[in-house]
């Protein structure tokens, strides 16, 4: 619990990080709307074991969501900002607490008509972390503000959930455990966690500068169609996903690796290239993609937060990077590859906390609302997913099988994220939008072309 400390007995806080603080600023300014931008939501389809009847599940439930707060007390977390200071709050709690926490956090949809899409659409804000279980599609959704968390954090948030679960089916109810003991496992701030010094060095500052001057890549970048114009207000945010069958990664993978690639750098590859299919008024010369390199610093951590003790901080930075139309797929995708292997310099982690600084003050002072706004997809990796969450747990009531599992984050732009994975050996791709820019058709049609020119360069017909 570095950094965290008792300002009164049971009540624990610490400084909000500056890369909490700049990501926080971006999701909140879509409160008064009632939504929040950049939110994270993991989603998983579960097989439960036959043996535990509906109500049973129910209250199992219930159970395993109080020992996830224990296992990981920051998804109980808040924050207080007065615009000068901001502090993460965290308060032991004691049974009525506890109680009130579960009922205002975790939530069962019982309409056989609400899908985890439909769930997901019309969430608001919540100062905690919560989640959701539609019992009759068997599926579960964890969402929270993206300051909380990324998508790595969220893939290891839902397995601690489901061992949560397996714990109280295995124990028939809940373990009794000793609370208080669980703020030994707050997270830190990722510049607490890099165990950046407490001032920045001048070179920091220097990095900082470089890294923020990418965001100028953004501004000529082709993008796709979106509905409406600069008057239409954002709707909700909907996906679609798409799940290459096993064999079909396997061969994929093969033909990266025979052009010394890799896959995930591939398939950004092929939808820099989709991007240059689209309809624009460039010229070939003129026509470039830009989107972010995103890149986890949990290799980089100080323990035990470089692994599943880390879930629940954000603890990925990124920049942005530009690619032309007339450079070639492995061209593309050897570059891309370099960007993800290499990325995470000294200067990088260095100028972690000036960079978003910089970025947070720039936001209050009211940057510029482009015109046209950009619409391209941007693009976010989970390179070791299938390491992160148990396909299936065994219970003694038979097994708990995750079948699928589905990640991103909120948009309120006309921007869409693709986001990428691999689970039970098949590459995952999920396009999220908001409904009021593209609907199901774009996305979907999106998604099939950005598959088609990646099995069209890498030889194989998807």
């Amino acid at each position: 619990m570095a950094s965290w400390r008792e300002v009164s007995k049971g009540h624990y806080e610490r400084p909000l990080g500056a890369n909490e603080r700049f990501i926080k600023f971006v999701g909140d300014r879509a409160h008064i709307a009632g939504r929040e931008q950049w939110s994270v939501s993991v989603v998983a389809t579960l097989r439960f074991p036959d043996k535990i009847s509906p109500a049973d599940l129910k209250r199992s439930l219930q159970y395993a969501w109080r020992l996830f707060r224990f296992k990981h007390p920051s998804i109980a977390s808040t924050v207080i900002d007065d615009g000068n200071d901001a502090v993460v709050k965290y308060n032991v709690p004691d049974s009525k607490i506890l109680d009130d926490w579960a009922n205002e956090t975790f939530f069962v949809i019982d309409d056989s008509a609400t899908s985890a899409e439909d769930t997901i659409s019309v969430m608001k804000p919540n100062e905690f972390l919560t989640g959701y279980f539609l019992s009759h599609r068997q599926e579960i959704i964890i969402h929270t503000a993206h300051w909380r968390t990324d998508g790595y954090g969220a893939i290891y948030l839902l397995d601690a959930f489901l061992h949560a679960i397996k714990t109280v089916l295995d124990n028939d109810g809940p373990p009794s455990v000793p609370w208080g003991e669980e703020v030994s496992r707050l997270v830190p701030s990722l510049e607490t966690a890099l165990q950046l010094p407490d001032s920045d060095p001048p070179e920091a500052l220097v990095a900082a500068k470089q890294y923020i001057s990418t965001q100028g890549l953004m501004k000529n970048s082709v993008g796709i169609h979106y509905l409406g114009d600069m008057e239409t207000r954002p709707g909700g945010t909907r996906s679609v996903t798409m799940q290459i069958p096993k064999e079909t990664t396997q061969t994929l993978e093969a033909a990266c690796e025979a052009g010394n690639l890799e896959l995930f750098a591939a398939c950004h590859a092929a939808l820099a290239k989709f991007h240059f299919s689209q309809p624009t008024k460039l010229s070939e010369s003129e026509r470039c993609y830009s989107s972010t390199i995103r890149l986890s610093m949990r290799p980089h951590l100080l323990p035990p937060y470089n692994d599943s003790a880390g879930a629940c901080s954000i603890y990925t930075g990124g920049y942005r990077f530009q690619v032309s139309s007339s450079e070639s797929f492995s061209h593309i995708a050897g570059r891309y590859l370099q960007e993800y292997k290499n990325g995470v310099t000294d200067s990088f982690i260095q100028s972690r906390r000036q960079f978003a600084m910089t970025i947070l003050e720039s936001l209050r002072g009211g940057m510029p609302i482009p015109n046209p706004p950009p619409s391209n997809i941007d693009i976010s990796i989970v390179d070791d997913a299938e390491r992160m969450i148990s396909p299936i747990l065994s219970t003694k009531n038979g097994p708990l099988e995750v079948l699928n599992i589905n990640l991103g984050v909120e948009t309120l732009t006309r921007q869409p994220y693709l986001f990428l994975w691999k689970f039970s050996g098949q590459l995952n791709l999920a396009l999220w939008y908001n409904e009021a820019y593209q609907d199901a058709g774009i996305a979907s049609e999106a998604l099939r072309s950005i598959s088609h020119v990646l099995g069209a360069e890498l030889g194989l017909v998807m």
